[in-house]
């Protein structure tokens, strides 16, 4: 039993070590963790939607018809009540959902297993976002809201620490 929610499990650690009172604006890695994430959903959204929406912000678990218990649900629910903005909040619970989904050995979750990889690691690095005019915001940088303009052919990004922290060493970022 101990191996069915390593996944939610460790998203769930990930969400509570998050300091949300750590906010750093504009780092230049913080355009490379937004894009990669809006990067993988396309790629998901390729494979799993039957509209041509390509929204930054979704249910992953939805998409695909899957949902958790509501015992499991409300749980999350209270694990996120830090008083968070609505983008950040929907986001935390997508990604807790969808590691629920991994450890039920959902194969399309097991597929993409890290979709949310990247905006979960903006959050723990400081970075925020919001919606504003329809476009979805991060420091100065903003990506249309239906983000269909970024193409799932740009190569995927290395967004382990090391490299965001060089970028943003190298490009006067703190």
């Amino acid at each position: 039993m101990g191996k069915l929610k390593t996944n939610l499990e460790q998203a769930k650690k990930r969400i509570l070590n998050i300091d949300w009172n750590l906010i750093s604006i504009d780092k230049p890695s913080h355009v490379i963790l937004v894009t990669e994430f809006i990067r993988r959903g396309n790629i998901f959204l390729d494979f799993n939607s039957k509209d041509n929406n390509r929204r930054a912000i979704f249910n992953a678990s939805e998409i695909i018809d899957f949902s958790m218990p509501e015992t499991i649900k409300e749980e999350n629910s209270r694990l996120i009540s830090v008083n968070l903005d609505w983008t950040t909040e929907y986001l935390c619970d997508f990604y807790l959902e969808w590691s629920y989904a991994m450890d039920q050995e959902v194969p399309i979750a097991l597929q993409f297993h890290d979709l949310y990889d990247p905006i979960i690691k903006l959050f723990e690095r400081g970075g925020r976002i919001s919606y504003h005019h329809n476009e979805l915001v991060c420091g100065n940088h903003a990506w249309a809201r239906n983000s269909g303009a970024i193409t799932r052919d740009i190569p995927p990004q290395d967004i382990s620490d090391e490299v965001l922290d060089r970028i943003d060493l190298d490009n006067g970022g703190n």
